[in-house]
């Protein structure tokens, strides 16, 4: 039987490992959500560049999603707001396409997701998702316009829609190879939990919530292999979201509970217990200095 300096060394180790793969897995997530974001808003630049009359099926779906209000705006007012989003479009579409001629398998994505973490003027990530809000709110509002008989032409895309379609094609072979490898860092973390769950020294209830890690882990797997945007998965998502992603045709995840809180100092297990339950984005430095 080890000592409790000993078994707290181990456990220790055993943690900073799976942490060290942790962090690995949340880059790949902030990446692939880049990817994503820069699909769906080159998907809505492609809709803004047809005339009104020949969107999609899908782009006309957005109706339903518009407010009451919006709906309910002067044509006038409606067409106003357009031309504004358009010209803001316009002016930002080159640097988003910049932003997709990127290798992000490299150092451009790893990159990409350090400008956008720290304290930067411009933020490629808050400029991606500016951009993707921005172009999709224009394309409801030609949708609200074609609804109330306005149409409207096509705006003016320096891109052919061939070189807009194969930008997005080269996207999504990244965003596939981005989620191989959350798969193959996934099955790391999974033998890893395995392998502390089989080691007869470790605590009861710390197994109790590697059993819950591993189950959670399994799910994201599954999840991954169907498609579902890694921002949903269990490990980039604050826990008690993970029940409401409604397309997850999957077992429920293993519930994962903390242990009861007092004014003491934590142990070394329960510490590891918390950490195990937090948000990915949680360092275990954080919740080794807090209180019980």
């Amino acid at each position: 039987m080890l000592s409790n300096d000993s078994l707290n060394e181990m456990m220790r180790s055993d943690i900073a490992n799976l942490e060290d793969k942790r962090k690995i897995l949340q880059q790949i997530v902030e990446i692939t959500k880049a990817i994503e974001g820069m699909q769906e808003s080159l998907n809505a630049v492609m809709v803004l560049g047809v005339p009104s009359k020949e969107m999609p099926e899908k782009a006309l779906q957005l109706y339903s999603a518009l407010s009451d209000s919006l709906r309910n705006l002067p044509v006038k007012q409606v067409k106003l707001y357009y031309d504004n989003l358009e010209s803001v479009i316009k002016k930002t579409l080159d640097k988003i396409l910049a932003f997709s001629d990127k290798d992000f398998s490299g150092d451009d994505g790893i990159e990409f997701v350090t400008l956008s973490s720290t304290t930067h003027d411009e933020s490629p990530m808050d400029l991606l998702d500016e951009f993707k809000r921005t172009a999709q709110t224009a394309v409801s509002l030609r949708v609200l316009l074609r609804k109330r008989g306005v149409q409207t032409p096509g705006a003016t895309i320096p891109l052919s829609r061939e070189v807009i379609r194969q930008k997005i094609n080269d996207l999504d072979r990244q965003e596939q190879a981005q989620r191989g490898k959350a798969e193959g860092k996934i099955r790391e973390m999974q033998a890893d939990v395995e392998q502390m769950l089989n080691n007869p020294n470790y605590p009861d209830a710390m197994k109790e919530i590697l059993k819950g890690v591993v189950n959670n882990l399994e799910r994201d797997k599954k999840l991954l292999r169907a498609g579902v945007p890694l921002h949903k998965l269990s490990f980039a998502m604050e826990h008690h979201e993970i029940s409401g992603v409604e397309e997850m045709s999957v077992e429920e995840e293993i519930e994962i509970t903390g242990l009861p809180e007092d004014d003491r100092d934590m142990s070394f297990s329960d510490a590891a217990s918390r950490w195990l339950n937090s948000p990915w984005e949680v360092s275990w430095k954080e919740i080794s200095t807090q209180k019980k």
